[in-house]
């Protein structure tokens, strides 16, 4: 990426610190407990299965987890002030002035409006401190996942946000020969099949107003899927596998060029809202 892609250099180191750091991060949960007919009966009403379901993780553990990551992105720089604001948020954990416990309750349930207003009392970066919880949550999301994708086995799920955790889908793969579509979510890792002909966003199939954008000599890889209804757009891989979800981040940063084409044209990366 640093090669073909000198301006994104920083960003690229960045990544090859932060995530071995959370491939490897020890952050023991709680074990969510469900039943495969309770599993069946919230994938068919459309709620993920981890939606209302009180999650636990090692405090202890977690704080040591944010500590390390402000320390990867203090000594990074990748952006003006950065390193600063991150070293302020990293006294602030280990003097205990943060209360990550609150943070990490705020990300789940996405109150990102709450944990702004604790950044501004502390004059702290309220981007990056979303940022750096949101980094902590990843293994727990990635353990649950692992621990419940098997309930969800042959039970259909054809939404745009993750059966597993609710967050919206980061991409969407093309696999095998047959180019089956596989959406995936950023967050736990998960991955399930989804329609073809269809908006992950606005549910659209009307095949008029769907379409794909593409840079010359890429098609085949990488290209745009869009929707003229809601003006959402989903960035698209062919592979004959999974991505790994650790490097579902690598993709999407590999893939910015795509970003800046689909927003010039008018188009967003929508946000799912989650049924229920």
């Amino acid at each position: 990426m640093r090669k073909d892609y000198p301006e994104l250099c920083k960003a690229a180191l960045l990544y090859e610190s932060l995530l071995p750091l959370l491939r490897d991060a020890d952050l023991p949960v709680t074990p969510v407990l469900l039943t495969r007919e309770q599993a069946m009966r919230k994938l068919q009403s459309g709620l993920p299965l981890l939606y209302d379901v009180q999650l636990g993780v090692d405090l202890m553990a977690a704080s040591g987890l944010m500590i390390r990551l402000a320390r990867v992105f203090e000594e990074a720089g990748v952006g003006e002030g950065s390193s600063f604001s991150a070293r302020s948020i990293r006294l602030s954990v280990e003097k205990e002035r943060l209360d990550v416990g609150a943070l990490l309750a705020q990300a789940v349930s996405e109150k990102r409006g709450a944990m702004t207003s604790t950044a501004l009392g502390l004059d702290l970066d309220s981007g990056l401190l979303w940022a750096l919880t949101e980094y902590v949550l990843r293994p727990a999301f990635r353990e649950w996942r692992r621990q419940l994708t098997p309930l969800a086995e042959d039970i259909l799920w054809n939404r745009g946000e993750c059966f597993v955790c609710g967050a919206s889908a980061i991409l969407a793969e093309l696999r095998d020969n047959n180019l089956v579509r596989f959406l995936r979510c950023g967050r736990c890792g998960a991955d399930w099949q989804f329609s073809r002909l269809q908006c992950p966003y606005c549910g659209n199939e009307d095949h008029r107003t769907l379409a794909y954008l593409h840079t010359e000599g890429e098609c085949e890889k990488y290209r745009v899927e869009v929707c003229e209804k809601c003006k959402g757009y989903i960035k698209v891989i062919t592979t004959f596998s999974p991505t790994p979800p650790e490097l579902l981040q690598v993709e999407d940063l590999a893939t910015l060029r795509f970003d800046f084409i689909a927003q010039g044209r008018g188009y967003s990366r929508k946000t799912v809202i989650p049924a229920g």
